[in-house]
């Protein structure tokens, strides 16, 4: 079996082209926000656009050396009877997932992602709390589709929760390892001992 993990199956680094135009366009439109809201109020009052778009800029370029960090301390490997994941940039941070646990694996696009041929891998897990444990809330009350990703989630990388994200994949690479994946949790069902039950 072929070794894989980050090195065999990399984020690209256009995923980070694709941060970057995220934020050129998040601080356009918070300073363009930041603005109006000087023109109508006291407190930034005499505060040009250009200074405005360089207070947001700084902290868009904070938020895009984190992420940077973050996908430099990303680690995952996926072996013979789970997956083994490190993160962490002040703080480090190891787990492994029997392919068992795993409930559903997708492979998220959005428009930046076609153009640049990116994926995201998206696993979702079953509870760490023991068992599997389901709560469903109607899309209506959170607010947008089962399943659409959050602007936030844009910028996500490893594990949270009950959720594994891999960003900036090749599109053909994210096919391949959802397609593993699929067939390690048939092959690999959960049994009494590691449900928790």
């Amino acid at each position: 079996m072929t070794t894989i993990n980050e090195k065999t199956y990399p984020i690209q680094s256009s995923w980070l082209v694709k941060i970057f135009l995220y934020q050129v366009i998040g601080t356009i439109i918070m300073a363009t926000l930041l603005y109006f809201y000087a023109v109508f109020s006291k407190e930034l009052k005499g505060m040009s656009f250009i200074e405005m778009v360089a207070i947001v800029g700084v902290f868009q370029l904070f938020v895009f050396f984190v992420t940077l960090l973050r996908k430099i301390n990303f680690q995952y490997e996926f072996d013979d009877k789970n997956i083994v994941l490190k993160q962490g940039v002040v703080s480090k941070s190891e787990r492994q997932i029997f392919y068992g646990r795993i409930q559903n694996v997708n492979m998220d696009q959005d428009f930046i992602d076609k153009f640049l041929s990116l994926a995201t891998l998206v696993i979702m897990t079953a509870s760490d709390s023991g068992g599997v444990t389901s709560v469903n809330i109607p899309a209506k009350i959170i607010g947008r589709k089962r399943g659409a990703a959050s602007l936030l989630d844009k910028f996500a990388i490893g594990f949270r929760s009950n959720s594994i994200t891999v960003p900036g994949l090749s599109y053909k690479t994210a096919l391949e390892l959802k397609n593993f994946l699929m067939e390690q949790i048939k092959a690999n069902p959960i049994d009494d001992a590691q449900s928790g039950l």
